[in-house]
């Protein structure tokens, strides 16, 4: 009993300090937007997908439509909304000629709602950069110059940009933030300066993308049933040879994801069944070492049976608290205490990834913005990993200080 004790802290405590390791890694890894980013810039398109956005995409289009850029179109696509939103985006398009307006009266068999709305906002550009953004999205007015100045600099293809998370109630942030602090790591920031490895990423509310790039990749059509949109369109581009990159907008570009902490949960579950390619085998996995690493640390801290036991796991929770803490101050502002939280928080995000597989297999359909899709269906058009071969991704940077 010692000694499975002993080996449960040790590797337990391993694990923390990997996971943190290569979060620093990452963090170093981010592309650093310029302070100044001056002119000519290209023409760039911005694709806006909105289903019942009412409550902020005025907010959202208007910042958009306040870049400082000299050649902007903003196309916002009205995906067959009920609550307003395209009564707002009509007034706004009649107010600014650069807004163009697409209506989606009905979904096309075949596609997932988000995935056609972007296909049928890119067949409208006319720009040499493609800006696929969420309709509930904020950006400051030097967001996209500088992450285009960024990007041109660099010589990416594209560019993915971490937004600011507003979460303002302690629960919510906690939750949202643990989420991207155990996540991140395993995406591999770090990796993919290099050619040949495996990372990718992709980022709902800033996918900044060559437009040339964008189409020989296949663009969204070849993402039309997928859920994981953002994350795919990310190995979509990389795997078909494109440089990329990420940065921390450090403010620039904000949104909050779900309104309240239930609602992170619930929406949450609706994708992470999608996250592992409707995988049980990979959902169980999942589950367990959040389970794990969320558990065993303060249950061999109170119940540890001898004092080397209690001293690992102690250092393991004070790992994943610092981890977890530093990620709260990156991604919201946060103060950091949020860190205390994140035993619970990687239970329950165990637990979201079992109820997101169950409830899938058990309706036989994912659901997604109001939409039932059967589960045969997007497993089906699901984009694998294994589908797109590591070795046709190029790195970028050789030799450039982090």
């Amino acid at each position: 009993m010692i000694l499975l004790a002993t080996a449960a802290a040790a590797v337990v405590l391993a694990g923390w300090a990997r996971l943190a390791w290569l979060g620093y890694a990452d963090r170093r890894a981010l592309v650093r937007l310029p302070r100044d980013a001056a002119g000519p810039f290209p023409a760039v398109t911005v694709v806006v997908p909105c289903r019942n956005e009412a409550a902020g995409v005025e907010g959202a289009v208007r910042s958009l439509l306040g870049q400082d850029l000299p050649a902007l179109q903003v196309v916002a696509v009205d995906d067959r909304s009920s609550d307003g939103t395209g009564e707002i985006l009509a007034r706004l398009a009649a107010e600014d000629p650069r807004l163009e307006l697409v209506r989606v009266r009905a979904l096309p068999d075949g596609w997932v709602g988000k995935n056609h709305a972007c296909h049928a906002g890119a067949r409208r550009a006319r720009g040499e950069w493609l800006l696929f953004t969420d309709g509930d999205v904020v950006f400051a007015p030097a967001a996209l110059p500088r992450a285009l100045a960024a990007a041109r600099a660099l010589g990416l293809g594209h560019l993915a940009v971490v937004p600011r998370l507003e979460a303002p109630g302690f629960l919510e942030r906690a939750f949202v933030t643990a989420f991207a602090a155990l996540l991140s790591p395993f995406i591999g920031v770090r990796e993919l300066r290099r050619a040949g490895t495996r990372a990718y990423v992709g980022v709902g509310a800033f996918n900044l993308v060559r437009r040339d790039a964008y189409e020989r990749a296949g663009g969204h059509r070849r993402l039309a049933l997928e859920v994981v949109d953002d994350l795919k369109l990310g190995l979509l581009l990389r795997r078909s040879g494109v440089p990329q990159g990420v940065a921390d907008s450090a403010g620039l570009v904000r949104v909050r994801w779900q309104h309240g902490f239930v609602p992170s949960v619930v929406g949450l579950v609706k994708n992470a069944f999608a996250a592992v390619e409707y995988r049980p085998a990979r959902a169980v996995a999942a589950a367990a070492v959040g389970l794990a690493g969320g558990a065993l640390p303060p249950a061999l801290l109170a119940l540890g049976p001898t004092p080397l036991v209690r001293a690992l796991a102690a250092a393991a929770l004070a790992i994943g608290v610092l981890h977890h803490a530093e990620a709260a101050r990156r991604l919201s502002g946060a103060s950091g205490v949020e860190g205390l939280l994140v035993p619970a928080c990687a239970v329950l995000l165990s637990a979201v990834v079992v109820a997101s597989a169950a409830a899938a297999c058990a309706r036989g359909a994912v659901v997604w913005r109001g939409t039932p899709y059967p589960l045969d269906r997007v497993r089906a058009g699901c984009l694998r990993e294994q589908d797109l071969p590591a070795s046709a991704a190029v790195g970028w940077g050789e030799g450039l200080e982090p």
